[in-house]
């Protein structure tokens, strides 16, 4: 199955359908600048954003603000015209919240697992492995959020380092997001996520989540941390 899944999606890359027909940052060395997401306190904690040709990864629990700081770089990648793979074999993204957290949907690339799939990973990690040597994508995500780790630790132990060499001369970022910690390059981010202040527009009972502050945490630079305020996205 994973050696079919991989056959298709090289297909419909060699069929250059996804070639980015726009400079991927304009002005930019692609290999040059770290991919920032437009949220100022964290992208002075990673010193520029999530770094090119590394493996990053973010983690926290549900409703930590996990998803809504990737789909921050997302939005910013697709609105200057890069292209963003977004990589779910859980079936998790919301393809609305991700347009209104300002998401290009156009140059999202999203390849879905089944929700109740119980052997979607091996054929997820082989077409995150195709997408990066495709050259096409800015930003890959690679969205392992509420898969067990008992099903990760099914991957060859050779895993992470082969996405590592895999994407080390490449001019993309390869983004993890979990529940916990799973793995980063000897250059990556490692972004631990905790919910605080949440923030609300009205009076009850009607009254809407507009965003929610967050806590995070960069272990790799001694646990240096900063406080985000993130978009509501439903």
């Amino acid at each position: 199955m994973a050696s079919a899944i991989k056959d298709a999606l090289e297909d419909l890359l060699r069929s250059r359908r996804l070639q980015a027909d726009e400079p991927l940052l304009r002005g930019e060395d692609p290999r040059g600048r770290a991919l920032g997401t437009g949220i100022a306190g964290l992208d002075e904690l990673l010193l520029g954003g999530f770094p090119r040709g590394q493996i990053s990864e973010v983690h926290g629990a549900v409703s930590s603000g996990r998803t809504a700081l990737v789909l921050a770089l997302a939005a910013r990648l697709t609105r200057a015209g890069s292209l963003v793979a977004w990589v779910d074999p859980g079936d998790r993204l919301d393809p609305g919240s991700a347009s209104v957290a300002g998401v290009h949907l156009a140059r999202l690339l999203w390849l879905r697992g089944e929700r109740r799939g119980r052997e979607t990973l091996l054929p997820a990690v082989s077409a995150v492995g195709t997408l990066l040597g495709s050259g096409l994508f800015e930003a890959i995500v690679f969205d392992l959020a509420g898969i067990p780790a008992t099903a990760r630790q099914r991957l060859p132990g050779t895993t992470w380092i082969r996405l590592q060499r895999l994407i080390e001369d490449q001019p993309s970022a390869l983004v993890l997001i979990a529940d916990g910690h799973v793995s980063h390059g000897p250059g990556g981010a490692a972004l631990a996520m905790k919910a605080s202040a949440p923030r609300w527009s009205g009076a009850p009972p009607a009254r809407l989540l507009r965003g929610v502050g967050a806590e995070v945490r960069e272990a790799r630079r001694g646990l240096r941390g900063a406080t985000v305020e993130l978009q509501a996205c439903s």
